[in-house]
């Protein structure tokens, strides 16, 4: 299998645990059934949400949790306990751990794959988790479209950065930073109405990451 194919496989699988924005939730799919994910067990610290109140976040509103996906030592908060699911070699051509929150805004996801040295497939990784998620749409009103693709540099490692937006209002982000040992996958979804709430909490989320196998300079 070539490393595109599992570039593909992989945000396949990353879109078909996503919620669509706007109601709709994609199905399971062949390939998702197929994959049969694991749900896997997940560190969490409870932290305390005062920390966050300055940032003025609904999300604030509630406590965030500290997370650490114990492969990779990586360190994130999101906005309430995940639903964990866990990706396998063996099953699913490679091993990865996804952590889903479901919110009122909308969903959020951070996903890392053991998959390294993955710097020059960044674009092909955005078309990967686009096509994979508009696989499972029923609506043409629900089929996401990446706008603002941009590349930067997170902490030293290549990344890129994108907007996600449907003809029905949903929006969302996206970033993709591909590491020398894991690839990392941060995606934020939400129904029309629901964009600067989410995007709130997003950017959140994206201050609280801890990588210990990234350089210590900030993102471009």
């Amino acid at each position: 299998m070539t490393r595109r194919s599992h570039f593909q496989r992989l945000l396949l699988l990353a879109a078909s645990t996503t919620v669509i924005a706007g109601g709709a939730v994609l199905p399971s799919s062949a390939m998702a059934a197929a994959a049969a994910p694991h749900t896997a067990t997940v560190t969490t610290v409870a932290s305390d949400h005062d920390a966050h109140r300055q940032h003025g976040s609904p999300a604030s509103a509630k406590q965030w949790v500290e997370t650490t996906d114990a492969v990779s030592g990586i360190k994130f908060r999101l906005p309430g306990k995940p639903e964990v699911m866990q990706f396998t070699q063996a099953v699913d051509g490679m091993n990865g751990r996804l952590y889903k929150v479901r919110t009122d805004n909308g969903v959020i996801v951070f996903a890392v794959f053991d998959l390294p040295r993955a710097q020059g497939e960044l674009d092909d990784a955005l078309r990967g988790l686009v096509d994979g998620y508009n696989a499972g749409t029923q609506s043409p009103e629900h089929k996401l479209s990446s706008t603002g693709v941009h590349k930067i540099t997170v902490h030293g490692q290549p990344s890129l950065d994108a907007r996600l937006s449907a003809p029905d209002g949903a929006a969302g982000s996206a970033r993709l930073i591909a590491g020398d040992a894991h690839f990392i996958e941060i995606i934020s979804l939400s129904p029309k109405g629901k964009e600067k709430p989410m995007h709130e909490t997003y950017q959140q989320l994206l201050a609280s990451v801890h990588n210990p196998h990234a350089h210590a300079t900030r993102a471009d």
